[in-house]
C-alpha cells in the first residue's frame, strides 16, 4: 500500500511508542515537577523564618483593648480573650459586606437598566455615575463620605430630628430597630424562629405551584407571576400572625443622651462611610455588568415581548433578565468578592473590621506571622461562603428553560 506524501509512516510491528510521548507518563511528569517546586517553595519559607516559637496561644490570652461595637453587648475587652475581639471584627466585616452587596446589587442593576433608557437624560446621568464612581480610587470614595459624614453633618447638639424617629448627626444616622418581645403568647424566641421559618417554606411552595402552572399553560402565554404570589403569601401569613398571635417584636426608639445615642439602631459615620464607599464603587461595575448581559440578548426577544403586548416591567422581569442572568451572574460573584476583599480598607475610617482588629493584636502581641495567617484565611472562608452560595444560584438560573 502506498504512503501518502508527507505522514508518517505506520510504526513497525514490534516497535513501542517512546515514554515521553505516552499521555499518562506525561502527565505524572508534569504533576510530579509541580509537587518538587511546591516542596522546594515550602522548604525555601520553613527555613528563611523563624517558626520555633510560632503558634497561636497568644489568641487566648486577655485582650486588654476595646473595639467599637454595638452589637454584642455582653463582650469586654478587658476579660474577653483576643480570638474573642477578633471575631467580633470578623462579624463587623461581614455587616459591611452583606450590607453593601444588597445596596450594591439593587443600585447596579437599577443603573443599568438605566443607561439603556430611551430617555436620553436618564441613560446620561446613568453614564455619568458610572464613568465617575468606576474612574476613582475606592479609597478616596471612602475618605471623602467619611469626611463628608464628620464635617457636613451637624453636631450632636443640633441633631437633625425627624418626629423623635430619624436623627441625624455627626455621630451617625440613628432610627428604630425592632427587638424581641412577648408577643406570640409569650412563646419562646426558637418558636418565632420556626413560625418565620414555616412562612418562608409555604411561601416558597406557593411560588412554586404557580410555577409548574405556568409551566403546564405555556401555551396560553398567560404569566402566573409566581414571585408576587410567593411574596403574598408570606405577608398574608405575618399579617394574620401579628393580629391574631401578637406582635413578637416591638419597636426601640433611639434617644439622644448627651453627646451619644441610646437605644434603637445607630449606623455609625465609620461604617456608613464605608457601606457607602463600597456600594457606590462595586455599583458602577455591576451596572455595567448588567448593560452588557441585556445588549447581549437577541433583539427579536425584546421585540416578541412587545408584540404579545407585555409592559415595560413585565418584559424586564419575565424575558430580559432571566435570560441575561446568565451573562451577569458570574462576573457579578467577582465583584461581591471584590466587596469582601476591598472591605479591608476599613482600616482608612477607623472602622473595627477583622483587619483593623487584627492589627490591634499584633500590636500588643507581636506574632505577625501569625495574624497574618488568620487574616488570609478568614477572607478566604468568606469568599468560598459567597463563592459557594452564587455558584448555587448560578447552577439554578442555568437550568432552567427559558
Amino acid at each position: 500500500m502506498a504512503v501518502a506524501a508527507g505522514s508518517a509512516p505506520p510504526p513497525s510491528p514490534g516497535t513501542e511508542t517512546p515514554l515521553i510521548y505516552r499521555r499518562g507518563v506525561r502527565r505524572l511528569l508534569t504533576q510530579g515537577i509541580y509537587v518538587a517546586l511546591t516542596a522546594l517553595v515550602i522548604g525555601y519559607v520553613y527555613t528563611s523564618l523563624d517558626l520555633r516559637e510560632f503558634g497561636f496561644g497568644f489568641l487566648n490570652e486577655p485582650a486588654a483593648f476595646k473595639v467599637g461595637n454595638q452589637w454584642l453587648t455582653d463582650v469586654d475587652g478587658v476579660t474577653n480573650s483576643r480570638i474573642t475581639m477578633y471575631l467580633v471584627g470578623v462579624w463587623s466585616s461581614l455587616r459591611a459586606v452583606l450590607v453593601a452587596i444588597a445596596l450594591s446589587t439593587v443600585l447596579g442593576v437599577a443603573i443599568g437598566v438605566a443607561r439603556l433608557s430611551p430617555n436620553w437624560l436618564v441613560a446620561q446621568m446613568a453614564m455619568l455615575y458610572v464613568e465617575i464612581f468606576r474612574n476613582t480610587p475606592l479609597l478616596v470614595q471612602v475618605v471623602l463620605v467619611y469626611t463628608i459624614l464628620l464635617i457636613g453633618a451637624p453636631l450632636i447638639e443640633n441633631v437633625v430630628n425627624v418626629g423623635d424617629f430619624f436623627f441625624v448627626s455627626n455621630r451617625g444616622m440613628a432610627l428604630p430597630w425592632p427587638v424581641p418581645d412577648g408577643g406570640f403568647w409569650n412563646a419562646p424566641e426558637w418558636f418565632v424562629g420556626v413560625w418565620v421559618a414555616a412562612l418562608i417554606v409555604l411561601a416558597v411552595a406557593a411560588g412554586r405551584l404557580r410555577a409548574m402552572r405556568q409551566e403546564r399553560e405555556r401555551e396560553t402565554g398567560q404569566p402566573q407571576f409566581a414571585n408576587r404570589w410567593a411574596f403574598g403569601v408570606f405577608a398574608v401569613g405575618a399579617l394574620i400572625s401579628f393580629f391574631v398571635l401578637g406582635a413578637p417584636v416591638s419597636m426601640d426608639r433611639p434617644v439622644v443622651v448627651g453627646t451619644h445615642y441610646i437605644e434603637g439602631m445607630v449606623m455609625e459615620p465609620e461604617f456608613t462611610a464605608l457601606v457607602a464607599g463600597l456600594t457606590l464603587y462595586t455599583s458602577a461595575f455591576i451596572a455595567e455588568i448588567v448593560r452588557g448581559g441585556i445588549q447581549a440578548l437577541p433583539k427579536g426577544q425584546t421585540e416578541a415581548a412587545n408584540a404579545v403586548g407585555l409592559s415595560g416591567y413585565q418584559r424586564l422581569t419575565l424575558v430580559i433578565l432571566p435570560q441575561a442572568l446568565r451573562q451577569i451572574i458570574p462576573s457579578v460573584t467577582n465583584q461581591y468578592l471584590n466587596i469582601n476583599k476591598n472591605s479591608s480598607l476599613a482600616y482608612a475610617v477607623l472602622y473595627d473590621d477583622l483587619f483593623r482588629v487584627a492589627n490591634i493584636v499584633q500590636n500588643k502581641a507581636g506574632h505577625a506571622l501569625e495574624m497574618f495567617f488568620v487574616i488570609i484565611v478568614t477572607y478566604m472562608l468568606i469568599s468560598f461562603a459567597i463563592s459557594m452560595v452564587m455558584n448555587f444560584f448560578n447552577s439554578r438560573v442555568t437550568a432552567q428553560r427559558i
